[in-house]
């Protein structure tokens, strides 16, 4: 692989934790357990609290299975469903955790995560219960080596499980670079932008009803406007002290933050153009894809068009909608939505 597009980076936040307890290599496949988070330095988050995942297993080659608790109360669950931030998340966790746990990628490289897919096949079994849920994401990865041998990546497909139920499918694509590397592509694409002169005003955050939010912490967008071209606007807003989007300072905007202001802007295209209540309004898939990174100190423009609704037997109504992450005109992410009005 001769080229990698460079996407949403993550580090490893602390390396400090003790990371004793990892299966020795060779050993048989172990049960898997969810009374304990893994150290929160092999998913790369600050906070324990943010951790999600348990535990994982290779199951032979380079399949795996990873386990994961989720919670009940957490910042950005707002009813009695899990949504889609948490589920993405523990994604992204275990992606990571394969990375540093099975593939010995060192703590201290940048982690690309170049694209996330993810579809709900069955929302009902998102359904929050009596206790905190488990969950189990199994991995199948397609490993990608230089002429040396040293892994510069992976893509993966994986099934989605609740209680045990299958709710749903996620794939993604995750690249590796040396700290130098990460540090020499950073300072060039910086380069090229006009960082002197850019002003970046302070958006003032849309009402949470707008974009079938409850908690105002938890929206991320400004009022929506429509566009003369067509289609819907609005400007990021990044709140740095939020607890799960920043838990931890970055060099760039979050790709969490992205898709979850991909997701409002969705729900206001397809609220506004169809008529309906915004918190009528679940996405049930999302795919994304990071071409750029998005700089902290830029303003940053999501733009959104939504396709007409199409019926799906077990979701209702469907309407995917097309969003663009821009930056001084250059498009740093592109994610479709997939938005459904259960019945």
């Amino acid at each position: 692989m001769n080229h990698i597009s460079v996407g949403e980076k993550d580090t490893a936040v602390d390396t400090a934790d003790d990371l004793s307890h990892l299966d020795p290599d060779g050993q048989p496949p172990h049960e898997l357990r969810f009374d304990a988070t893994v150290p929160r330095g092999l998913v790369h988050r600050k906070a324990v609290a943010e951790v999600f995942v348990t535990d994982s297993r290779q199951l032979g080659g380079d399949v795996f299975e990873v386990a994961a608790q989720l919670p009940r109360g957490h910042v950005m669950l707002e009813d009695q469903t899990y949504d889609l931030p948490i589920v993405l998340e523990a994604c992204r966790q275990a992606g990571v955790l394969v990375s540093h746990r099975h593939f010995d990628v060192p703590m201290d490289q940048a982690f690309i995560m170049q694209s996330l897919t993810m579809e709900i096949a069955d929302p009902l079994v998102l359904r929050q219960g009596d206790e905190p849920a488990r969950l189990l994401i199994s991995i199948d990865a397609e490993v990608h080596r230089s002429r040396s041998g040293r892994i510069q990546g992976y893509g993966f497909t994986g099934e989605l499980f609740l209680e045990g139920r299958h709710f749903g499918t996620a794939s993604g694509a995750l690249f590796f670079l040396r700290k130098k590397v990460y540090k020499e592509i950073r300072a060039k694409g910086r380069a090229a932008l006009d960082l002197a002169g850019s002003v970046q005003p302070l958006p003032v955050r849309c009402a949470p009803a707008t974009v079938g939010r409850r908690d105002q912490r938890n929206v991320v967008v400004s009022d929506p406007v429509q566009r003369k071209e067509g289609g819907w606007a609005a400007t990021v807003f990044a709140d740095r002290s939020h607890p799960h989007l920043f838990d931890h300072p970055l060099d760039h905007l979050p790709g969490n933050l992205l898709i979850e202001a991909a997701r409002q802007l969705a729900v206001v295209a397809v609220s506004r153009e169809g008529g309906l209540a915004p918190a009528s309004l679940t996405p049930r898939s999302v795919s994304a894809e990071f071409n750029q990174f998005c700089e902290n100190d830029l303003a940053t423009v999501v733009e959104a068009e939504a396709a007409p609704f199409r019926k799906d037997e077990r979701l209702g109504s469907v309407a995917a909608v097309d969003v663009r992450v821009l930056q001084q005109g250059r498009v740093c992410a592109t994610i479709r939505i997939e938005v459904a009005q259960w019945v």
